[in-house]
């Protein structure tokens, strides 16, 4: 009877697999961020390496840790460049926490972009939650930047773009996921956002540098078409469903200007088609409300100056994208999408041709307008 009970017991451990393949947290190092450039005929791969002592935790924290490491290397290829930096590391890479990719200039126009999106994504462990950007700055610099205060440096301005974009919503962050679907979509082109770095909190011991959101790249599988930044970028953020608050500052006198505070932003986009001439009528609703401002002002005065500068900045925008043939509200979408026989007639490659009156009417309203006070008066008069 016991000979038995001991075969039950253990019959089953013979087919029980065991943990022997297991990779052990400490013998592991973590790739969080990776920055991808092409210079003097190379591909050169910067990779971030994170330390996750300080990852979810709210105790205090000892500010002299080392949160990350980067190196680079470079190859003929980027698999050559991934497989140069391995050389030089002591333990295996886990790309499970990988987050985000930068892209330089040099990459961008050398028409590599397809190509580096395919390698990443053949990574096993890589996510499609992969944040994307590029700039034609050093790319080491923002992988060893720290967030403000030293905090974990996951929830840096591009390891975490979403929550400061709840506050102010001037270019949208986009992952590898919708990166790919914009490229496979009409008009096969992405914007990607552009970062630089400034030079602009200081601290009892140094000056510290911070990662800001600047303007796009525009981008093809095969093609760089260039940047739009600082200004020229302002009328994508009235042209996206997805701003959550966005500000304006314009004059209504001589030397006296009002800011704000804009919401609640709706785009409709109507393709007005008459035989092969495609236009398109913009109609963009938000609600205001008014933050600085010197003297009396009225709500239709506000208004007014509120449609304007919406007006002007998409229409600077779309100017400066027309300059380098770029389709950066996607229009070619919205006529495949509402009118696909027109689509066909008169597309090329998945594009329509787009000049400088393709836009027929922009048309702004104002549902809702607040001051956040009982007047748009002086409090002190």
């Amino acid at each position: 009877m016991m000979n038995k009970f001991l075969i039950f017991i253990l019959l089953p451990l013979i087919f029980l697999t065991g943990c022997w393949d297991l990779n052990e947290n400490e013998r592991m190092y973590y790739a969080f961020g990776a920055g991808v450039d092409f210079k003097d005929g190379q591909y050169e791969v910067t990779i971030q390496i994170i330390s996750f002592s300080r990852v979810a935790k709210t105790e205090q924290f000892n500010q002299d840790v080392i949160q990350s490491q980067v190196t680079s290397a470079t190859g003929n290829t980027i698999d050559e460049a991934f497989f140069e930096l391995y050389h030089a590391i002591d333990e295996r890479v886990f790309w499970g926490h990988f987050s985000l990719l930068i892209f330089s200039e040099g990459v961008l126009k050398q028409g590599a972009f397809d190509s580096v999106v395919n390698t990443i994504t053949r990574f096993s462990d890589t996510r499609y939650r992969t944040w994307i950007y590029c700039t034609d700055e050093p790319l080491d610099q923002f992988l060893l930047a720290l967030p403000l205060l030293k905090k974990s440096i996951t929830l840096s301005k591009i390891g975490d773009p979403l929550n400061s974009y709840e506050q102010e919503s001037f270019i949208q962050p986009i992952d590898l996921r919708n990166l790919i679907i914009n490229l496979n979509e009409p008009s096969h082109e992405a914007n990607i956002p552009y970062i630089k770095l400034r030079e602009d909190w200081k601290t009892q011991k140094e000056p510290l540098s911070s990662i800001e959101f600047d303007g796009i790249g525009v981008v093809t599988p095969k093609e760089f078409k260039g940047f739009i930044k600082d200004d020229k970028a302002n009328g994508l953020q009235w042209m996206s469903n997805k701003t959550i608050r966005a500000e304006i500052t314009t004059s209504y006198e001589k030397d006296k200007y009002f800011s704000a505070i804009l919401r609640n932003v709706n785009v409709n986009i109507v393709p007005i088609v008459k035989g092969n001439d495609v236009r398109f009528d913009i109609n963009v609703g938000l609600t205001a409300s008014l933050g600085s401002f010197e003297g009396d002002l009225t709500s239709d005065k506000i208004k007014e100056l509120v449609k304007q500068t919406v007006k002007k900045e998409i229409e600077q925008t779309y100017q400066a994208a027309l300059e380098m043939n770029a389709d950066v509200f996607r229009l070619s979408e919205i006529l495949y999408r509402e009118d696909l026989k027109k689509w066909k007639e008169i597309q090329k490659d998945g594009r329509i041709e787009l000049g400088e009156d393709s836009i027929r009417n922009i048309n702004i309203n104002i549902n809702k307008l607040t001051s956040g006070r009982k007047s748009f008066r002086d409090t002190i008069e």
